[in-house]
């Protein structure tokens, strides 16, 4: 179970690394990718090592914990994944209709 959890983590970091740079300036925008890549690679080698790598993963682990205990006491029930998977299924309400005069 532990390392289901594991696996799951680590995918949503992979898949979720373009969300991981999203810092405003005034230099032209970079590819999401590139950002992500910024971002991780903390010392600007141009390189991201192993260290690093882990640094990334485990701040966004516990980004993810976080939102996912939603009564901050530490620990994730299976209700509290039930319904963070729910929130992710739930179909986009749509905008209302603009009023007809």
């Amino acid at each position: 179970m532990k390392r289901a959890i594991t696996l799951i983590l680590a995918l949503g970091l992979v898949l979720g690394l373009g969300a991981a740079a999203s810092a405003q300036d005034d230099t032209p925008a970079a590819p999401k990718g590139e950002k992500a890549f910024q971002a991780m690679d903390t010392n600007g080698d141009g390189k991201i090592s192993k260290e690093e790598f882990l640094n990334a993963a485990k701040k966004r682990a516990e980004m993810r914990f976080i939102k996912l205990d939603a009564n901050g006491d530490g620990v994730l029930t299976k209700d509290e994944l039930a319904q963070a998977k729910g929130k992710r299924r739930a179909p986009k309400a749509a905008a209302p209709a603009p009023a007809q005069q």
